[in-house]
């Protein structure tokens, strides 16, 4: 299906109403625990300053060659 058949706009809002909502619900004190939508909340502390396999590395490209390396040895050929 073609991204063209739909409003970029109507699915924005949808979207954030849909997460609005869901942050009201979540600090509502008058809906039990059972009635509030989960929060997922990941267990490792992947955040900033975390350094993985799938971390991107600046100027690395997808071979793992440095982009601005191999650019300089193109353009100095």
């Amino acid at each position: 299906m073609s991204t063209v058949q739909f409003n970029t706009e109507e699915v924005q809002g949808y979207i954030s109403r849909g997460w609005l909502d869901a942050q009201d619900k979540l600090k509502n004190p008058k809906l039990s625990d059972k009635e509030k939508p989960q929060l997922y909340k990941s267990s490792d502390n992947s955040g900033a300053g975390s350094s993985n396999k799938w971390d991107v590395k600046g100027s690395t490209m997808a071979s793992q060659k440095d982009f601005l390396a191999e650019l300089r040895r193109q353009v100095g050929e």
